[in-house]
């Protein structure tokens, strides 16, 4: 058994529209790519935390078409097949 599969999945909730963190967020930058208690975005603190329980390829994102175009900018190094494309938002 691959020692991996133990380990935990994360799926990091990071869609939206940038409406509730306004007027600092927009919707091009929305509160997850916010730089707000550090000098990271809190995305990247979210996936960072994530990391200490699991692996990278274990991590997930579930986001929108257009938000991860703007994630993958700030987050080159995440695996690309690991988003999760809502095909609607349905204002979760």
């Amino acid at each position: 058994m691959n020692s991996s599969s133990n380990k935990p999945v994360v799926l990091i909730m990071a869609g939206g529209k940038g409406e509730r963190f306004w007027p600092k967020s927009r919707i091009s930058t929305p509160k997850q790519l916010q730089k707000v208690y550090s000098n990271k975005t809190l995305l990247r603190e979210t996936i960072d935390r994530a990391a200490t329980v699991t692996s990278l390829d274990r991590i997930y994102i579930g986001t929108n078409a257009t938000l991860k175009k703007e994630i993958l900018k700030t987050e080159k190094s995440f695996p690309e097949k690991n988003f999760i494309i809502e095909p609607e938002g349905k204002n979760s």
